[in-house]
């Protein structure tokens, strides 16, 4: 029985992508997501590169006012938070509206816009990483900028990534061992002795042990 439902829902989810397709295909350039201002690339030479992960477009979906569109070459552009596409014609880049997307995917990475409060904890406005969607949940938010190089120093994009554990709708920036261990209760010393006994190194590989502890305390209270 759950293979049959297994291979329902892929069914359901091929069949649905395949509408949606169609629908783009159908509206053409009309769709709202070709609405975006035009985008021109920055030709300023440097070492590295503006984007996420690569220089190249990369394939992922985009939700864009509540409608996904999947299979979409795009950039993440760590420097001005922007999601960039081919317009329709695929002869020009135009930039996505921040607050128009809900989310988009690149590769196997799934990025959430989420908005800022007074009481959410949130530094500002952006796209950012799930890196982990249990509870607590595990985020990052990644950010470039151009470092511009004096006498014999290149200029070079230099990449920033902030984490954050979500804790009950509110977000609590986490920079090391010891302020996840702050932030999560931890009776008897559980997570402390995983962590131990799992050889983390929070100072050589940050993320991985962040995301790799924090679904070891999910498993133990939810």
């Amino acid at each position: 029985v759950h293979a049959q439902l297994s291979s329902d829902s892929v069914w359901y989810q091929e069949a649905i992508s395949g509408i949606r397709r169609i629908y783009i295909s159908e509206i053409g350039d009309n769709a709202q997501i070709y609405h975006g201002s035009e985008y021109i690339r920055n030709g300023q030479k440097a070492i590295g590169f503006p984007y996420y992960e690569s220089d190249s477009m990369r394939t992922g979906s985009v939700s864009y006012q509540g409608y996904l569109y999947p299979d979409m070459h795009l950039f993440y552009n760590l420097v001005s938070d922007e999601i960039i596409i081919y317009n329709y014609a695929h002869d020009a880049l135009i930039s996505l509206a921040p607050g128009k997307v809900d989310s988009f995917t690149t590769g196997t990475h799934v990025f959430l816009r989420l908005v800022s409060g007074n009481t959410n904890g949130l530094p500002g406005d952006g796209y950012y990483e799930q890196l982990f969607s249990g509870e607590p949940g595990v985020y990052a938010r990644r950010e470039k900028r151009l470092v511009v190089g004096t006498g014999s120093e290149e200029t070079k994009y230099i990449q920033y990534n902030y984490y954050f554990i979500r804790s009950k709708n509110k977000y609590y920036a986490v920079d090391s061992k010891k302020t996840l261990l702050e932030l999560l209760n931890d009776p008897g010393d559980l997570l402390k002795k995983y962590i131990r006994s799992s050889k983390l190194n929070f100072k050589k590989n940050m993320e991985s042990s962040l995301v790799l502890a924090t679904m070891y305390y999910s498993r133990l209270k939810y």
